[in-house]
């Protein structure tokens, strides 16, 4: 737990990090920082890119792929043939050594609990807010593959050297309240001359700090939806989301971009665009299409499979990779299921990762998407947390497919993809048209399979959160529902509920992994405390 124990600071942005020279004045040694040499000013942008880099990255570019096994799993993609088979992922395989998240968050972790030390004056107000919202973006998502983790204890170096594991959901609670301060904080000082505004530093908002508000808003009620089934907390959470309603939250997309490049692309351009000797980047050849999310969208005549995926053997270099040709051709593409890499029967190749999501080396990154925003307010308000009842719940939910669009291009203007989203929203398709006058479940199961068909490549943990929060034994299934792996090898009856620690922590902080469970772990049978 060498990331937990020791405060080392890394501003370093990992893989495709920051184009601009941000870092280049920083003269001392890291492992003994000084506020003179790494400022706010300086800790901020390699902290905001770090986590974008994870949270946005499937692809192994910087160097440890985040979430390409969710990925893999959730079927929107699939190793290509010719590779070797990849039976880890095919067969649901963990071990304390990886799939791994935990230096990366802890990590980004030091970063901002040093960047939270440095600012405690009035100046520098907005920075520590900023850090606030960001610790809680981290924590939460370590707490989601882990469940119980070091929070109050962490981070405090040569403090405690072996810190012990707090509850997941005391510390959900903690970060609703973190952010909470925060915004509290923020909205106290729009208008204080005596508080510096971050500038470019600020690679997401550029110091738009009204913009910085509806994002920790919508991180808390993402917070407080993820905990849906937990009967106890039933009231809590209802009282915290109502809370939340007259802030707003994200209406378009929350990107970051510290100055990306040809040399120095996005994580997705840099996984499987051109570099600019023209070759293609490794991933473009390696990871194409899973049939299982082909399926749906051919069954639901989507035109953004064209924007998701090529047709069958066009890749990065053919002349038309850019362009989608509508309407589509829905035989045109074609996938492995998981726990297959088999070759094209008709001799093609499969489909590759579309135009939609790798666009330039110059992109954004998504930290969370408009998309997501709409989904995660349909869901509230359809629980009646948030005002509105069903037909509210019915426009936010068309506005998170409508936003799905745009992002893609489809169309190739925002009116066109505007067009095409009501058109397809508007068929009399299951798990498509909004099923007022349902049941309960039945509406969730609609949002949530809209959801996963938006995030394909775009943030794949998050409807990973959902058919963990929603699984029913009964069905050994949660939404959306994806095929379980036809690999015979396969070591659990459907994709694992959460990660091992890591080896580290049981060699070096082992009486605190021993009495958080680390010993029985179970990755099909060990819960996150927000499941059912």
């Amino acid at each position: 737990m060498k990331k937990v124990l020791i405060a080392t600071l890394i501003i370093t942005a990992s893989g495709m990090g920051c184009g601009k020279d941000y870092l280049s004045s920083l003269q001392n040694s890291p492992n003994a920082p000084t506020s003179s040499a790494a400022t706010p000013q300086l800790v901020l942008p390699a902290a905001i890119t770090n986590l974008v880099n994870i949270v946005n990255d499937v692809t192994g570019v910087i160097g440890n792929p985040s979430y390409e096994s969710q990925a893999v799993w959730l079927g929107y993609w699939n190793y290509q043939p010719g590779y070797s088979f990849n039976s880890g992922a095919a067969g649901y395989i963990e071990t304390s050594g990886g799939p791994q998240l935990w230096d990366n968050y802890y990590g980004i972790l030091t970063n901002l609990n040093f960047l939270l030390g440095e600012t405690q004056g009035v100046a520098n107000a907005n920075y520590h807010d900023i850090a606030e919202i960001l610790e809680a973006v981290c924590f939460q998502n370590l707490v989601d593959l882990y469940n119980d983790i070091p929070y109050s204890q962490a981070l405090k170096g040569q403090g405690n050297f072996y810190p012990n594991y707090d509850k997941a959901s005391d510390i959900y609670d903690s970060l609703t309240s973190k952010i909470d301060n925060a915004i509290t904080d923020i909205n106290a000082n729009l208008n204080n001359a005596a508080v510096g505004v971050p500038g470019v530093e600020d690679v997401m908002f550029a110091g738009n700090m009204q913009n910085w508000i509806l994002f920790a808003n919508t991180v808390k009620l993402r917070l407080l939806v993820r905990e849906s089934n937990v009967s106890s907390k039933m009231a809590y959470v209802t009282s915290e989301v109502t809370k939340t309603a007259s802030m707003g939250y994200l209406t378009s997309d929350a990107l970051v971009n510290p100055g990306y490049s040809a040399s120095k692309p996005n994580n997705m351009y840099g996984g499987f665009g051109v570099s600019p000797s023209g070759s293609l980047y490794g991933d473009a050849s390696y990871i194409g299409a899973n049939e299982a999310v082909i399926d749906f969208y051919r069954a639901t005549n989507d035109d953004r499979l064209g924007y998701f995926f090529t047709p069958k053997n066009v890749v990065a270099t053919s002349p038309n990779y850019y362009n989608v040709t509508l309407p589509l051709n829905f035989s045109d593409y074609w996938g492995n299921y998981l726990g297959t890499q088999n070759a094209n029967p008709d001799g093609t190749g499969s489909s590759n990762i579309g135009s939609g999501l790798v666009v330039s080396p110059t992109q954004s990154a998504v930290m969370i998407s408009a998309t997501e925003s709409y989904f995660v307010q349909a869901e509230a308000t359809l629980y009646g947390w948030l005002p509105g009842g069903a037909t509210q719940a019915q426009t936010l939910y068309q506005n998170g497919i409508t936003k799905s669009y745009e992002f893609l291009g489809v169309g190739g203007s925002t009116a066109a993809a505007d067009g095409y989203a009501a058109t397809y929203y508007g068929q009399n398709i299951g798990y498509v048209a909004f099923p007022t006058g349902a049941s309960t479940d039945s509406l969730v199961h609609t949002i949530l399979t809209q959801k996963w068909a938006a995030m394909n490549g775009i943030s794949v943990a998050e409807p990973y959160n959902d058919w963990r929060r929603t699984f029913n034994s009964g069905m050994n299934s949660g939404y959306p529902i994806v095929p379980v792996s036809i690999y015979n090898a396969k070591v659990g009856p459907h994709m694992p509920f959460r990660y091992y620690y890591p080896t580290e922590e049981q060699n070096n902080n082992n009486a605190a992994w021993a009495a958080a469970g680390g010993a029985t772990v179970d990755p099909f049978n060990s819960k996150i405390f927000w499941m059912p």
